[in-house]
């Protein structure tokens, strides 16, 4: 029971992908499919698997600006490298966390001095990338509203998105304010007679700063636009390998809420659930299903490129306390301080 409690949220991720992937076993027309393939223009996606490269550079500017917060200083390759090792293991480690258990175990292992500190880096940098989708999702978005709406089930989905737009908007307040708050003496007080309060002091004492360090924060948030961006550009190139010069705006639109939508922890990876929902949303601007279902399956192929190739970063990383790949009852105790 208790290994059944514990891998819950695992088990039924794994059931959603399954029956997400039957269902498009199903529906899928494999022989037009794999004729699309063929006839591809792969110059295209060359130029799609370039426009990758400036969401990693990015991605650990972005992280590297945030450890700087709590004063630590680290290189940006050793950064870049930590990156690409949460890249590889999104792909090739299945778990409720994914890449994060890595890059949370290692630069716990680079500043152990500063173990839940960093380690909440990452989640904050998780965090604000997610957010940063949301709002410029929801921007492109509402300029072709009614598009988006105009079937039931791209309108439940759109629905559902926005509603992220504004608990992220909502949430992103209450963190900020949340220090100036809590750091009242009635909270202070409040919290020291809570049970186990002294375990949980260091990682309010990371909350706290990450809280107050607001123009980095917005920074943060800002250069988070060019690395979607450059998604959005890369599943573009996609597009025009196959000959759709689909609407920019609303290309964009469509990938910015089923890039949040298989995001959310319902899946593995997103595996099912990405190629359900691209056909959905491209049928709006006249994709043929066969098309779509094409779009779906190559763009997961070219991201998963990109979280490979940080294989060889993780098997040439070297570090005085270097070991073994860490499971997530290792990770827990580092935010658990």
């Amino acid at each position: 029971m208790e290994f059944l409690r514990r891998r819950l949220g695992l088990i039924i991720r794994c059931v959603v992908s399954l029956a997400a992937v039957a269902y498009v076993i199903h529906t899928y027309d494999w022989v037009k499919v794999w004729a699309n393939i063929q006839t591809m223009n792969y110059l295209w996606l060359a130029v799609g698997l370039v426009c990758f490269i400036p969401t990693l550079l990015v991605v650990s500017w972005r992280w590297r600006m945030l450890l700087g917060v709590h004063e630590v200083r680290l290189r940006f390759w050793r950064v870049f490298e930590l990156t690409m090792i949460g890249q590889f293991f999104s792909t090739v480690g299945v778990g409720a966390t994914g890449g994060d258990v890595f890059k949370i175990f290692y630069v716990a292992r680079a500043v152990p001095d500063r173990r839940t500190a960093v380690a909440f880096t990452v989640i904050v940098d998780r965090v604000i990338g997610l957010i940063a989708l949301v709002l410029f999702g929801g921007v492109l978005a509402a300029f072709r509203l009614p598009l988006l709406m105009s079937t039931p089930h791209t309108k439940a989905f759109t629905i559902t998105f926005y509603l992220f737009v504004v608990a992220s908007a909502v949430g992103s307040v209450l963190a900020s304010l949340g220090p100036y708050v809590l750091n009242r003496p009635f909270f202070v007080n409040l919290g020291r007679r809570l049970p186990m309060a002294h375990r949980g002091a260091k990682l309010y004492a990371a909350y706290d700063c990450s809280a107050r360090a607001l123009g980095t924060n917005i920074l943060a948030l800002i250069v988070s636009v060019p690395s979607h961006l450059s998604i959005m550009m890369m599943a573009y190139c996609i597009m025009l390998a196959m000959g759709l010069p689909v609407d920019l705006l609303e290309f964009c639109s469509i990938v910015a809420i089923v890039n949040l939508l298989i995001a959310m922890p319902v899946s593995i990876s997103g595996i099912g659930i990405r190629e359900v929902l691209f056909p959905m949303f491209l049928a709006l601007i006249n994709v043929p299903a066969d098309k779509a279902g094409t779009f779906a399956i190559t763009y997961f192929a070219l991201c998963t490129i990109w979280n490979i190739a940080g294989g060889p970063f993780y098997f040439l990383y070297r570090h005085e306390t270097h070991t073994p790949p860490p499971n997530t009852d290792e990770v827990q105790p580092i935010l658990e301080q």
